[in-house]
């Protein structure tokens, strides 16, 4: 072997030796990914708003990002369970998560350390309108008729305790000047479960959740927590056009572990802004109630931010009372 040979030789080894290094330990370029499934934790159970939106969201993003999503439901402690599970998970792109504005509601109740700032945000997805919905057993189909039973009788409500349920919870009885409480659901399915069965009064629930139970006679729709009415229930009223000052809804979002790195998260981004705009993923999301509210990144994070501050406060104000 001629030095000039010699000197390539020994220049390439260090390379090689990397690149063994790095198959070995099952790493791999940015420029690869993805090469297996990713995993979606939904911290839900089955059934609810989030694990239909979040499985819509799977099977369209697949197609766009060139591999399986696969949804896994981690349900437990308001959807804080699987969300803890997923800090502590390799951060390669193989493992991403579904967030709402509960998750915040639980970080300032106490209730986890985590906070929408422990992942790293890909985007926002879906928006869900919220609807009061009261069991059939109770009597009451208007608003008014609410109200007034509210304001002679104590209303059970069901719900997360440390999730946006309290919140939303705490604004209708302050708005509507009503007696209440809270009884402790894990999610919206089992709360709509125990509406349906007559064993609580009211639930805040979104049209894909519900809509089945109203179309059984197991509960009634009573106003929806928009500015103007929604293509899927027109005969149903705002509490806005009611007189009240109440809107509530909830968007869908999707995150990674915090070090997962950017390259990957924008690429990841980049598959469901074009999803977002994919005429089945939009038809598949207005057929459930909901609609597509993409936010990217930055935005996402910029809309996390602010909602942060305005849930901190609400919290702040329970405690005080």
């Amino acid at each position: 072997m001629n030095k000039v040979k010699r000197l390539l030789a020994s220049a390439l080894l260090p390379v090689a030796a990397v690149s063994l290094v790095a198959c070995s330990s099952g790493e791999e370029s940015v420029e690869d990914y993805p090469s297996q499934e990713i995993e979606m934790t939904i911290p839900w159970s089955p059934g609810g708003g989030s694990d239909i939106e979040g499985r819509l969201v799977a099977e369209h993003a697949s197609e766009h990002i060139g591999t399986d999503i696969v949804p896994v439901n981690v349900p437990g402690v308001g959807g804080t369970v699987g969300l803890e599970e997923l800090t502590n998970k390799e951060a390669n792109g193989y493992n991403i998560g579904q967030i709402h504005e509960g998750l915040l509601v639980s970080h300032h109740s106490d209730v986890t350390d985590i906070n929408y700032d422990s992942f790293k945000p890909i985007a926002s997805m879906s928006s869900s309108d919220q609807i009061l919905a009261v069991s059939s057993d109770l009597g009451v189909e208007t608003l008014e008729e609410f109200v007034k039973y509210g304001q002679e009788n104590e209303i059970q409500f069901g719900g997360t305790v440390a999730g946006i349920p309290r919140v939303w919870v705490e604004q209708i009885g302050n708005e509507l000047d009503i007696n209440y409480n809270l009884v402790g659901y894990e999610g919206i399915s089992e709360a709509i479960q125990a509406l349906a069965g007559g064993h609580i009064d009211a639930a805040i629930v979104d049209y894909p959740s519900g809509s089945d139970f109203v179309e059984a006679g197991k509960m009634n729709f009573i106003a929806v927590g928009t500015k103007e009415r929604i293509d899927k229930a027109p005969d149903l009223p705002t509490f806005v056009e009611k007189g009240y000052d109440l809107t509530m809804g909830i968007n869908r979002g999707y995150v990674a572990p915090k070090d997962t790195p950017p390259e990957i998260v924008e690429k990841l981004e980049k598959a469901l802004e074009e999803t977002s705009k994919d005429e089945d993923y939009i038809k598949a999301v207005e057929n459930v109630g909901a609609s597509v509210n993409f936010m990217g990144t930055e935005e996402y994070k910029e809309y996390l931010d602010k909602q942060d501050k305005v849930i901190s406060d609400i919290i702040s104000n329970l405690s005080e009372e």
